[in-house]
């Protein structure tokens, strides 16, 4: 694959050795101590060895049947704190992107908008079809929208009329549980959003055009629900 110059092995460490004396730190061995609330937890989340958990949400899958995701792009690790006129011109705005028989199901047409709904929240967003895409899937990029002269872009910026996220569909908070207080809605070994927990419906609501005052038209609806 090119990794080295010439024939030889390419090693995985599937041990994480600083992973395991957090875990074992939990389980009480040790001078640092985790708070005794969240014991459980680090146990669980600090494995040494790589595992998978089922994504929460589940028992929603009856109205929510598809699974939300965001992908950063690429361009923007080479530009990280700033947008440049390169950047700007390859990710401006973006689209929801929806399995192709999803897409010709729902009766889809290019410039449609998509209602996007979630147990917390809901988002109007341009859609188009993507062919190469789990069908339980829907998906777009992440970072785009920005809010109205943020980044000092112009109030009236493509990542501002057109850019959108998938923040407002997603919950800060684990649900409630009895066992301690509520928990953000991250990763417990990174702290990133968890992305992958999110299940959505959409609906396809064809063109949409709204007019603000002061910004002319502006493509993107955002409305986000009361907390639960």
């Amino acid at each position: 694959m090119g990794f080295y110059d010439s024939p030889q092995p390419y090693l995985f460490t599937l041990w994480s050795e600083p992973m395991r004396r957090f875990q074992l730190a939990a389980a009480g061995h040790g001078p640092h101590q985790p708070p005794d609330d969240l014991r459980a937890r680090i146990l669980a989340a600090m494995d040494p060895l790589p595992y998978w958990s089922p994504p929460f949400g589940e028992e929603s899958a009856a109205e929510f049947p598809l699974h939300a995701l965001t992908q950063r792009p690429m361009a923007m690790y080479h530009s990280w704190g700033s947008m440049n006129a390169w950047l700007r011109q390859i990710h401006g705005q973006n689209a929801l992107f929806i399995p192709a028989a999803l897409w010709d199901r729902l009766g889809f047409r290019d410039g449609d908008w998509a209602r996007v709904t979630s147990p917390s929240g809901l988002i109007e967003v341009p859609a188009a079809p993507m062919a190469a895409l789990n069908e339980h899937t829907v998906w777009t990029w992440n970072a785009i929208g920005k809010r109205s002269g943020a980044w000092g872009l112009d109030p009236g910026a493509p990542e501002a009329r057109r850019g959108f996220l998938l923040n407002h569909l997603m919950d800060d908070l684990l649900p409630r549980d009895d066992a301690g207080p509520r928990l953000a809605n991250a990763d417990p070994v990174t702290g990133q959003a968890a992305w992958f927990d999110l299940r959505v419906r959409i609906e396809r609501i064809g063109k949409r055009k709204l007019v603000m005052p002061g910004f002319g038209r502006v493509d993107l609806d955002i409305r986000p629900r009361a907390p639960r």
